[in-house]
């Protein structure tokens, strides 16, 4: 058990990939438990519609094979799982190696390959019937709000004291009327500015 964890912990680094990838067995790594089966939002990932990376490289779909495909949310994925590591599984995993947290586990999904062995396409996460959140991760701005309130609550709280769900279970949102990233701020604040200039 300790070295199926630690391989689970030592592939984290390289999750997720996109559901067409030769490296797939990655994303089963985290999906088939309930000690990661929520460190990413994106799991779990869906089954590959082409059926493996050839398939889905003929058919011009690059995106579901590699990961460069969408290089600027990499920084999100990997700051993701930091913030899952240090609020979340670490005092995880603790629980569960002192038998204070039940680990949950399905050795199906690791023989499962491209597909899902389930009669349906599995949307929650192992262990917290958390639906998979990609918009946490795909909105920029759900993101950065997301990511602001676990820190917060890691600041103010520390790590988990008791089991807990990571993933959102919630509506998503941002301020009103508002973005968080100060650019595109800017750029709204200018026209009111210019208009409220010349009215005077």
């Amino acid at each position: 058990m300790k070295i199926l964890f630690l391989l689970t912990f030592l592939s984290s680094a390289y999750a997720p990939v996109p559901r067409c990838s030769p490296f797939f067995i990655i994303n089963k790594l985290m999906e088939w438990n309930s000690w990661t089966s929520d460190m990413n939002p994106y799991f779990p990932v869906p089954p590959c519609e082409h059926g493996g990376p050839m398939q889905a490289v003929l058919a011009g779909d690059y995106r579901s094979v590699f990961i460069m495909d969408t290089p600027e949310i990499i920084p999100r994925h990997n700051l993701h799982e930091l913030i899952w590591y240090m609020k979340t599984g670490y005092s995880r995993l603790r629980r569960m190696m002192k038998n204070k947290e039940p680990l949950e586990f399905d050795f199906n999904i690791m023989r499962e390959g491209f597909d899902h062995y389930t009669p349906k396409i599995r949307t929650k996460q192992m262990g917290h019937e958390t639906e998979r959140r990609p918009e946490v991760l795909d909105s920029e701005e759900i993101y950065i709000n997301f990511a602001g309130e676990k820190l917060k609550n890691y600041y103010l709280h520390g790590p988990d004291k008791v089991g807990t769900n990571f993933n959102s279970e919630g509506l998503l949102l941002v301020p009103e009327e508002k973005h968080l990233d100060p650019d595109l701020l800017a750029k709204e604040t200018q026209p009111a500015q210019s208009s409220s200039e010349s009215s005077s």
